[in-house]
C-alpha cells in the first residue's frame, strides 16, 4: 500500500479526536485571587479499553472536556481517568457508547529508531480540521519535559508539529502508535519533541496498577571522564561509571550506595564514563533511562566500586521524581496554599509554579522529613504596620517568633498564640520583619482594602486550631462558648475574621507556553 493510501487508510478509522478544554487557571504572585477561566484545544487518540490519550497540559487543569471524532460533528463530553504531570500524559474517558461505536482503538507500538518515518495526526493551528504530516525520527535522549519540567526519555522528529499537535498520535507504517506529540521549538523550522511509546506504556501501566509516577535514584553524580580523578578512586583501564556525590536523606538508596562510591553498572548495563548507558534501539543515552523506566517498587541490582572494589547492592525503587527535595512539583488546577500573617505577610512554600509566576530562583534542598518545605514571602501587604519591608517578596523563612519553620504548619502554630504582641519572622539571608500581632478586626481592614476575602486557603482550614475559633467566638457572644460544641464550628467560620478571610484560589495562569531555555539560540514549548 502506498504512503497516501495508506494515510486515507488510517484516517478513515477515525481514531484522531479533537479536545475542548475549559479550565482554572491560577497566578502565583495573587494566591487569594479567584482562578480565570481559560479555553483551548489540543488533540488526542482513543486506545483499547475504551480510553483516550492526550498531554497532561492539553487536559489539566480541567473543569470541562468536551471531545470530538476526526470526521464527526458531535461533541461529548469527556472526564480525565489519570493525570501524569511529569511525563505529560493524561487519560480521559467517555462514558457515552455512542461514541465508542464510532472510534476506532490504536494499538501502541515500540519506541521507533532514528530514521525510522512516522506520521503525525492531530488538530494544529491553520486551520479546524483534521491534519496529517510526515517526518522522520532524528534523535533519541534524556530531555526537559517542559510541562512537568522533569528529564525523561524524548524523541525528535523532523515533521511539521505546531500548536493543536499536543496530544495527537505519531504512528509508524504498521499504524501503531510510537509517539504523543507534546512540545516543539519556537525558532527551530520541523523541529517537534513526542514522549516515547515506551514511556505511554509506562504510563499506562501505572493506571492499571494504581502506582502513579516515575521512580527517581535520588543521587546525584559526577562523569567520570578526566583519567587522574579516575586514579583518585583506583578505577583500571577497563573499569568505566559514574561517582556519586550525594545521596538524599530520604532517598531509596540511602544506606545502600554510599558517597564516593562508583556506579559501574544498573542491572547488567554497562554505565560509561560520561554517565550514559548503550541498550537496545536508542543506543546512547544518560544512565537515568534505566531508572526511570523502571516502575515503582522495582529493585535494581548496581555493581560499584567502593574503596577499589567490586560488590553489588540492591536498591528498591521508592521515590518519585521531586519527592526527595523540597520544592513543590507543578500542579494544575489546584488552588495555591498560603497564609497571611497579621494581615501584612503572605507566605507560601515554594513550588514550580511559585518560582514561575514570581520569577525568582530559588535553590532546591534535600528533605529531612517528608513533610519538609520551603517557606517564602510572597507578598508584603503595604500598610503602616509593614513600612520598609516592601522589596522582601521572595525571602525565604527561617524562624517565626523562634520556632524553627518547615511546612506551613509550623507557620500557623508559631503564630497562634494571641498573646505574642510582636510577631518576629527571622530570614534565611539573615533579615529579620518585625510586625505587631494586630487583632482580628485590624487584620480584616487591611484584607478588605485589597479586596483580599480569606486570609489562607482552603486547605489550611483544618490547621487552624479549635481553640482558636472559640476564642475569636468569645468576642462575638456574651456568654463563653464550650470547645465541646463541635456544632458552633461552621457558625465560628462566618463571624471570625481570621476564618472568614482565609482564601482564595490561583495557580499557575502563565501562559501554557511554558518555555524553559533549550540553547542559547532556542526555546521549547509546549505545543496546545
Amino acid at each position: 500500500m502506498g504512503r497516501k493510501k495508506h494515510q486515507v487508510a488510517l484516517a478513515e478509522k477515525n481514531f484522531a479526536v479533537k479536545i475542548y478544554t475549559t479550565a482554572l487557571e491560577y497566578d502565583y504572585r495573587y494566591p487569594w485571587k479567584a482562578p480565570t477561566v481559560e479555553n483551548w484545544t489540543g488533540s488526542g487518540f482513543a486506545i483499547q479499553g475504551k480510553k483516550i490519550i492526550t498531554n497532561a497540559h492539553v487536559a489539566g487543569g480541567a473543569a470541562f472536556i468536551e471531545v470530538q471524532l476526526a470526521n464527526d460533528s458531535v461533541k461529548y463530553k469527556a472526564k480525565i481517568k489519570a493525570i501524569g504531570h511529569e511525563c505529560d500524559l493524561a487519560m480521559l474517558e467517555v462514558d457515552n457508547e455512542e461514541f465508542w461505536e464510532k472510534a476506532w482503538a490504536l494499538e501502541i507500538g515500540e519506541t521507533p529508531e532514528r530514521k525510522q518515518k512516522i506520521e503525525v495526526h492531530g488538530f494544529p493551528m491553520g486551520g479546524e480540521g483534521y491534519c496529517v504530516t510526515n517526518g522522520i525520527v532524528s534523535r533519541l535522549e534524556n530531555d526537559t519535559y517542559v510541562h512537568g519540567d522533569q528529564m525523561l526519555l524524548s524523541i525528535q522528529v523532523s515533521a511539521a508539529i505546531n500548536p493543536g499537535n499536543s496530544g495527537g498520535a505519531a504512528i509508524n507504517k504498521e499504524g501503531k502508535v510510537v509517539g504523543v506529540v507534546h512540545q516543539g521549538i519556537s525558532r527551530g523550522q520541523n523541529i517537534g519533541y513526542m514522549i516515547p511509546a515506551g514511556v505511554l506504556t509506562h504510563f499506562i501501566s501505572q493506571v492499571d496498577s494504581h502506582k502513579m509516577g516515575f521512580p527517581t535514584l535520588g543521587v546525584e553524580t559526577q562523569t567520570m571522564e578526566n583519567p587522574y580523578l579516575r586514579e583518585q578512586y583506583k578505577m583500571h583501564k577497563h573499569h568505566t561509571g559514574i561517582l556519586v556525590q550525594a545521596i538524599a536523606e530520604l532517598s531509596s538508596a540511602s544506606g545502600k550506595l554510599k558517597e564516593k562510591d562508583i556506579i559501574m553498572a544498573i542491572d547488567g548495563v554497562r554505565v560509561y564514563n560520561d554517565g550514559t548507558i548503550h541498550t537496545g534501539p536508542m543506543k546512547r543515552v544518560g544512565y537515568k533511562y534505566l531508572i526511570n523506566n523502571s516502575k515503582i517498587g522495582d529493585t535494581l541490582n548496581f555493581t560499584i566500586l567502593r574503596d577499589g572494589k567490586k560488590c553489588t547492592e540492591k536498591v528498591t525503587l521508592n521515590n518519585t521524581l521531586g519527592s526527595t527535595h523540597k520544592i513543590m512539583p507543578r500542579s494544575f488546577g489546584v488552588e495555591p496554599t498560603y497564609y497571611i500573617i497579621s494581615g501584612s505577610l503572605v507566605v507560601q512554600p515554594v513550588s514550580k509554579n511559585l518560582i514561575s509566576d514570581l520569577n525568582k530562583s530559588f535553590t532546591n534542598q534535600q528533605k529531612h522529613d517528608s513533610t519538609d518545605q520551603l517557606i517564602a514571602i510572597n507578598t508584603v501587604l503595604k500598610s503602616e504596620y509593614t513600612q520598609g519591608y516592601e522589596s522582601y517578596t521572595g525571602e525565604l523563612i527561617e524562624k517565626i517568633n523562634g520556632l524553627e519553620i518547615h511546612n506551613m504548619n509550623d507557620v500557623i502554630k508559631a503564630v497562634s498564640n494571641e498573646d505574642i504582641r510582636l510577631h518576629v519572622v527571622e530570614m534565611r539571608s539573615g533579615k529579620q520583619i518585625v510586625i505587631p500581632n494586630l487583632p482580628d478586626m485590624l487584620s480584616c481592614d487591611i484584607l478588605n482594602k485589597y479586596q483580599i476575602s480569606r486570609s489562607c486557603s482552603h486547605d489550611l482550614d483544618s490547621q487552624i486550631t479549635t481553640d482558636k475559633m472559640f476564642s475569636a467566638l468569645n468576642l462575638v457572644f456574651e456568654e463563653p462558648l464550650s470547645p465541646a460544641d463541635f456544632g458552633l464550628l461552621e457558625t465560628a467560620k462566618k463571624y471570625t475574621p481570621s476564618f472568614s478571610h482565609c482564601h482564595a484560589r490561583r495557580h499557575h495562569a502563565k501562559e501554557r507556553e511554558l518555555v524553559p531555555q533549550k540553547s542559547a539560540s532556542s526555546r521549547l514549548s509546549l505545543l496546545r
